[in-house]
C-alpha cells in the first residue's frame, strides 16, 4: 500500500470524532491548571494565600495566550484559570476543538513552566455560547468565582495567621 493510501485509510480514524464549533457560536476557551495546589504549596511554596510572582507568570502566560497566532479578544485570569474569549469569526483550525485544547493547554504548559523555572501542566476545554449575553454571563460567572475565592482564601489565611484555629476547644 502505498504511503497517501495508508494515510487517507488510518487518517479517518485519528479524526472520526472531531467535533468543531458552528460559525456564528462565540467561543470561550478554558484553561485551567493541573496539580497546581500540590505545585504552588509543595513543588514550588508560593506565598499564601497570594503571591506577586505566581499573578505575574499568570499575567505573562495570559498575554502569551493571546499573542500566539489565536485571534484572541479578551483575557481574563483568576488562580490558576485562564478564560480567552475568541473573536467571532477566529477559523484556525477548522474550529476543531481538539487542535483548540491542545494548542492551548500546550502553549500555557509550556509558557507558565519557562517562567517557573520547573513543569506546570494545563488542561483546557471550549465553551461555545451562542450569543453576547452568555459571553458576559460567562465572564461575570467565573468573576464570582474568583471573588468568592479570593475571600474564603484571605479570611482563613488571617484567621490562621492569628492563630485562631489552634485556639478553639473542640
Amino acid at each position: 500500500m502505498k504511503f497517501d493510501e495508508l494515510d487517507s485509510k488510518m487518517r479517518v480514524y485519528e479524526t472520526a470524532h472531531d467535533v468543531c464549533v458552528l460559525p456564528g457560536i462565540y467561543m470561550v476557551a478554558r484553561i485551567d491548571g493541573r496539580g497546581f495546589t500540590k505545585l504552588t504549596k509543595e513543588v514550588h511554596p508560593f506565598e499564601a494565600p497570594f503571591d506577586v510572582r505566581f499573578r505575574d507568570y499568570m499575567i505573562e502566560t495570559v498575554k502569551h495566550l493571546m499573542n500566539c497566532g489565536f485571534k484572541v479578544i479578551y483575557g481574563y485570569t483568576e488562580s490558576d484559570e485562564i478564560s480567552l474569549l475568541f473573536d467571532l469569526n477566529e477559523s484556525l483550525f477548522s474550529r476543531k476543538h481538539r487542535k483548540y485544547n491542545s494548542v492551548l493547554a500546550g502553549e500555557a504548559s509550556a509558557k507558565f513552566s519557562l517562567l517557573l523555572g520547573g513543569l506546570a501542566a494545563f488542561d483546557c476545554r471550549i465553551c461555545e455560547l451562542p450569543n453576547k449575553h452568555l459571553v458576559v454571563d460567562y465572564f461575570r460567572w467565573r468573576n464570582e468565582d474568583a471573588y468568592r475565592n479570593s475571600l474564603n482564601a484571605h479570611c482563613y489565611w488571617a484567621l490562621r495567621k492569628d492563630n485562631f484555629f489552634s485556639n478553639q476547644c473542640y
